[in-house]
C-alpha cells in the first residue's frame, strides 16, 4: 500500500508542476510584455477610429510581427516598420498591410487573437489585432 500511494504522490506532484505551463503560465524565455527588450513607440488606431499613444510597443514580449506570407512564415522587426494597416480577412485572421521603412510592403496575414502590447500614461494597454486599424511607428 506504501508504494502505490507513493507512485499516485509522485504523479500527482508531477501533474502540478506542469499545470502552470500547461495554462500559460510558465516563462516566456525572459521577454515580458511590461518590459521588452527594445522601447517601440507607437500609435494605435482601433476600428473605431481611437487612438492611443503607446511606448514598449511589443507582441508577447517581443518587438516583431509575425505572419504568414503564402505558404510561408515572415517575422518583421519593428526596426524595419514604419506603419502597418490591418483588414479584415476572415473569421479568424486579418491582412497586415506593413509599410517598411526602406519604402516597400509585405502583406501578411495575421491571426486576429493576435495581442498587442504597450504603455500609456495610464496603464499597460493591450489589444487584438482584429480590433485594429492600423500601427504608426513613432521615433
Amino acid at each position: 500500500m506504501g508504494r502505490r500511494s507513493f507512485g499516485g504522490v509522485r504523479l500527482i506532484a508531477v501533474v502540478a508542476a506542469c499545470v502552470p505551463l500547461l495554462l500559460g503560465l510558465g516563462t516566456s524565455g525572459g521577454r515580458t510584455v511590461t518590459n521588452p527588450p527594445v522601447d517601440f513607440k507607437a500609435t494605435l488606431t482601433d476600428r473605431d477610429g481611437m487612438q492611443v499613444d503607446v511606448s514598449q510597443l511589443n507582441v508577447g514580449g517581443d518587438v516583431q510581427l509575425e505572419g504568414d506570407m503564402g505558404r510561408g512564415n515572415l517575422r518583421i522587426p519593428f526596426d524595419n516598420i514604419e506603419r502597418v494597416a490591418f483588414s479584415a480577412d476572415g473569421p479568424d485572421y486579418s491582412r497586415a498591410e506593413v509599410q517598411l521603412r526602406n519604402n516597400e510592403s509585405v502583406t501578411l496575414r495575421v491571426r486576429n487573437s493576435l495581442v498587442l502590447y504597450g504603455q500609456t500614461a495610464a496603464g499597460m494597454y493591450q489589444i487584438r489585432a482584429r480590433d485594429l486599424q492600423s500601427i504608426q511607428f513613432r521615433s
